[in-house]
């Protein structure tokens, strides 16, 4: 298995999201209300929540309930984090369309 570094991701609030690029216009840039019974909801609140709870993360959902992304704490806050891919020969052929991309690695602490 190679091991790469394909790029870093900038965050600012000691937090970053994973998700489907399709489902950002979904995302609610709302502001953090404690208390809120809607704690996993696909929003800055919901990922403050997630991040905040015993886990440093969790599940976000969207409207319907359905799973849609999750939200991890960096563990010490903003910055620049590397991101790594592991990447994995299937075997079913010869070509460069048979590598493919086993995990995605964010390193938050070195």
């Amino acid at each position: 298995m190679q091991r790469k570094l394909i790029g870093y991701c900038g965050v600012d609030s000691g937090q970053i999201l994973l998700t489907d690029p399709c489902y950002l216009d979904k995302f609610k840039n709302d502001e953090f209300v404690p208390n809120d019974p809607k704690n996993n909801n696909f929003s800055y609140s919901g990922a403050c929540y997630a991040t905040m709870s015993d886990d440093k993360g969790g599940q976000l959902k969207n409207d319907k309930g359905i799973d849609i992304a999750v939200a991890v704490s960096t563990g010490i806050g903003d910055g620049s984090y590397p991101v790594y891919a592991e990447y994995e020969d299937t075997g079913k052929g010869t070509g460069r369309e048979d590598i493919r991309v086993k995990r995605v690695i964010i390193e938050f602490l070195n």
